[in-house]
């Protein structure tokens, strides 16, 4: 998990602009904090799957879960956004599996043992059995926990503050202006 720090000299900055209560405080910052997991999620999901090159966006879409924060009595809480670095089984990349004297090759990356196959979808991948016997058989998988690791702190999650606070104005605005959110 990464955590944030959000700047609470600057949420109070917002509030005070537009004379916001802190009922519309912690009702806009719940709302940008949702509005900007989906935006950051959208983008990780779409440069992710480019970055790793991945056949669809389905393997990472799994992975990414939303924020998690916990609200303290006084304060607006803490915030963490989690990410699934394990390791992917090779059919969810692109490219093309062969055949090598000691086993098998996809991406560059040798497999000693396993060997070319075709999953229950059909798809070519490399397989390896888990015993001594003909079945069963795994698919194996590929790491990707440093390459998607660097890849969100430093392309995803650059901007995440940008996000955050555009759409915590936005909020305290439509609140306070507008009297959206009120019963």
């Amino acid at each position: 998990m990464l955590p944030f720090e959000i700047d609470e000299s600057e949420l109070r900055r917002i509030a005070d602009e537009f004379d916001a209560d802190k009922d519309v405080l912690r009702a806009s910052f719940s709302r940008a904090l949702k509005r900007t997991a989906q935006a950051i999620k959208t983008r990780a999901r779409k440069e992710l799957r480019t970055e790793l090159e991945l056949r669809n966006a389905a393997e990472i879409r799994k992975r990414l879960y939303g924020f998690r924060y916990k609200r303290g009595a006084y304060d607006l809480g803490e915030v963490r956004m989690w990410f699934g670095l394990n390791d992917m089984r090779v059919s969810a990349f692109k490219g093309r599996a062969s055949r090598t004297a000691s086993g098998a090759r996809f991406a560059g990356q040798d497999f000693p043992g396993a060997f070319v196959g075709r999953n229950r979808k059909g798809k070519q991948t490399i397989m390896r059995r888990a015993g001594h016997r003909a079945w069963p058989i795994k698919e194996e998988v590929m790491p990707v926990n440093d390459k998607a690791q660097t890849y969100i702190e430093d392309q995803v999650l650059d901007d995440f503050e940008e996000v955050f606070f555009k759409v915590f104005r936005a909020e305290v605005r439509a609140r306070t202006l507008y009297g959206i959110g009120k019963g």
